[in-house]
């Protein structure tokens, strides 16, 4: 009598008399659409099926028979039965999945030795970089060493070559090759490229999975500089509102213009660069939570932090001008439509690579203040961020598109000709008017039905899982929401000790207040200044320790009109090259407002410089008609009698009598 086959799963077996259950559960397996299989492979992963059936279900049936009836061998039905209990990728066992024809389960591991090759001679090398490495393990290891090498940061003082060309580890490569006995008849050196390409491939290979000192192309997700804790490891799904929002930029396609008053009551129009819109929006719910508009060229990190610093903050409305726009019913921002949603904080951030927003400055000081990972797309994953790409899609279809003046998507777009509308500026849509529209269009976008939410606009989908029970506010603390430092960075300066009242330097501008003018024994101190680069017209000053100094205010004349710190710079430039100069109590952001209306005749780019100061000014003026300012509310002026601040100093004097910080009056405003 026959012996019974006996079948090896793992470190159990079975006969076809102890089938397990696992096995003989057709219903409950990992299943197959067959339809889906080209006729003649359809065949033949139903006779598989049928005959592992036969086996396991119908003892009666005998294997010769199964054979029979379905033309499988008994080599390969056992061959069969064994895959299907074999776990798969995804932790159950293949089930039904290992019966489909032709299926490879195991990565090609080659036996032969590779043949000689030259130019009239092909020969097939697959495989033989593993089969190299199988053999001589101490070159595997040797080029982990090189690639780990390959994506280090240069240490301080450190000079060496950075990120080796791979044609240079190549001939390395080689010798390490011939050191450990590999012979010139075989491969790589019986080839005539000396297996460069299956060494690149297998160098990208081992980088991939290695992590990096900088954000780059080689890993995916980037583990960004400035997170407070490691990513995970699996891709982020928004299980609820607030665990992922996604931030990105878009530039308009549309012609745009400024227009500016002239001393004689008229008005001038300039043509403005294209400008960028940058949206916050919520995965889960789809919402947008805000935006703002960048008015360079390109924006840069402080634009990334405008715009964050509008998705937390409540939402203010835009007042609007043009007859007939106006937000619907059922639109809006979720701020504006639930209130307590304001300063609710994020898990994850996620953004493009844009440079801007791999600054270790824009990140530290999202993770500081939010607690919030920050995370990178994965490059060559549109799906990860498909949602803003269709938001501005929407944008340009049903808004910018349609707007005399449109670009079009590309230069073969027929709206660019469509909507041409030549030298007649007039026509063309102001950058007032361009605020609101954008403003009413995202706020619509919000109230619209959407497919993706079961028929529910993003705000009604934002209101349902808010007011469930599962559903945890995060929000910022009460004493640092007028604090956002979303947009403050901090620099280190001392305070001079020269002749005259005490004072710092920043950014070419001095710097003071009451305090210091009234305690000379500050001199020397060492100070951390906290600033916005929106409007320098004041800074937050620190002692080393932490202890408060206060607010110091901008000589005279550079407190006068908001300005950035982009702008201060480009200013002492042109007073450095000679092109504006500055008299007695000259306003400077009002001189360089003249010299720029004169070239803006001519020059988009200087008529986006005039956009950009405009849009400082109406931006501090915003905060103080909410009574907002940039670093928290302004102390009264010190009265009489006051005590002095607590400060380190080696040898502490006397209190006198001092006065508070300054706050700063808004004397003279441009007008655009």
């Amino acid at each position: 009598m026959k012996a019974a086959r006996i079948i090896v799963f793992g470190l159990s077996s079975f006969t076809r008399a102890s089938i397990p259950d696992i096995l003989a559960d057709f219903e409950n397996m990992p299943m197959v659409d067959d339809t889906a299989m080209p006729p003649d492979v359809r065949v033949d992963f139903l006779n598989n099926l049928e005959a592992t059936r036969l086996f396991a279900l119908e003892p009666a049936i005998s294997i010769k028979e199964i054979r029979e009836r379905t033309g499988v061998h008994p080599n390969q039905l056992y061959l069969l039965l064994s895959r299907m209990v074999e776990r798969d990728l995804d932790g159950r066992i293949r089930g039904q999945r290992a019966l489909i024809p032709h299926k490879h389960y195991r990565a090609y591991i080659r036996t032969m030795a590779v043949q000689p090759r030259s130019g009239l001679v092909n020969t097939s090398a697959a495989g033989a970089m593993e089969q190299l490495l199988r053999r001589y393990p101490q070159i595997l290891k040797w080029m982990k060493k090189v690639a780990k090498d390959r994506l280090k940061k240069l240490r301080p003082g450190e000079i060496r070559a950075v990120r080796k060309p791979v044609r240079d580890l190549h001939g390395q490569w080689l010798d390490q090759c011939a050191g450990q006995g590999v012979t010139l008849a075989e491969w790589p050196f019986n080839q005539d490229l000396r297996g460069f390409r299956s060494f690149q491939k297998k160098l990208s290979d081992i980088e991939k999975g290695l992590p990096v000192d900088v954000p780059d192309d080689t890993q995916s997700p980037v583990q960004t500089a400035g997170s407070p804790q490691v990513m995970p490891v699996m891709w982020p799904v928004a299980t609820r509102p607030f665990l992922l929002v996604q931030f990105d930029g878009h530039k308009i396609d549309l012609r745009l213009t400024l227009k500016v008053p002239d001393p004689f009551g008229m008005e001038t129009i300039y043509e403005l660069h294209r400008i960028w819109i940058l949206v916050v929006t919520e995965v889960k719910t789809k919402a947008v939570l805000g935006y703002c508009l960048a008015y360079g060229k390109e924006y840069n990190k402080d634009d990334f932090a405008e715009a964050l610093q509008a998705a937390i903050a409540p939402h203010r409305p835009v007042k609007l001008s043009i007859p007939g726009l106006k937000v619907k019913e059922s639109g809006g921002f979720p701020t504006q439509q639930q209130p307590e949603l304001a300063y609710q904080r994020w898990q994850i951030l996620q953004y493009d690579e844009a440079k801007c927003h791999l600054a270790d400055a824009s990140l530290a000081r999202v993770t500081e203040t939010l607690g919030t990972v920050t995370m990178a797309g994965r490059l060559g994953e549109p799906n990860d961020r498909s949602y803003q790409e269709r938001l501005f899609g929407l944008l340009e279809e049903f808004g910018f598109h349609q707007i005399p003046g449109s670009l079009g998507s590309s230069a073969h777009d027929p709206i660019r000709r469509l909507a041409d509308v030549g030298d007649q500026l007039s026509v063309v849509l102001t950058l007032d008017e361009l605020e609101q529209l954008a403003y009413v269009l995202l706020a619509n976008l919000n109230g619209e039905s959407q497919s993706g939410l079961g028929g529910r606009s993003a705000l009604e989908a934002m209101q349902y899982f808010t007011s469930r029970d599962d559903f945890l506010p995060q929000l910022l603390p009460v004493t640092r929401r007028h604090q956002l430092f979303l947009l403050k960075e901090h620099v280190e300066r001392t305070v001079c000790r020269g002749k005259g009242p005490a004072h710092i330097n920043f950014e070419g501008v001095r710097y003071t207040s009451d305090v210091l003018q009234r305690h000379p024994e500050l001199k020397g101190q060492p100070l951390r200044i906290y600033y916005m680069a929106r409007d320098l017209r004041q800074v937050h000053a620190f002692f080393a320790d932490g202890t408060e100094l206060g607010i110091l205010v901008a000589e005279r004349r550079w407190r006068t009109t908001p300005h950035s710190l982009r702008l201060r710079r480009e200013i002492l430039r042109l007073i450095s090259m000679g092109k504006i100069r500055l008299n007695g109590d000259d306003d400077p952001v009002e001189v360089y407002v003249r010299y720029k209306a004169k070239l803006a005749r001519e020059s988009k780019k200087a008529a986006g410089s005039l956009a950009q100061v405009r849009a400082g000014v109406r931006a501090a003026n915003l905060d103080a008609e909410h009574g907002d300012s940039p670093f928290g509310p302004v102390a009264r002026p010190a009265q009489p009698g006051d005590e002095p601040i607590e400060r380190p100093m080696s040898r502490r004097r006397p209190s006198k009598p001092s006065s508070g910080p300054v706050p700063v009056t808004l004397t003279k405003t441009l007008y655009f």
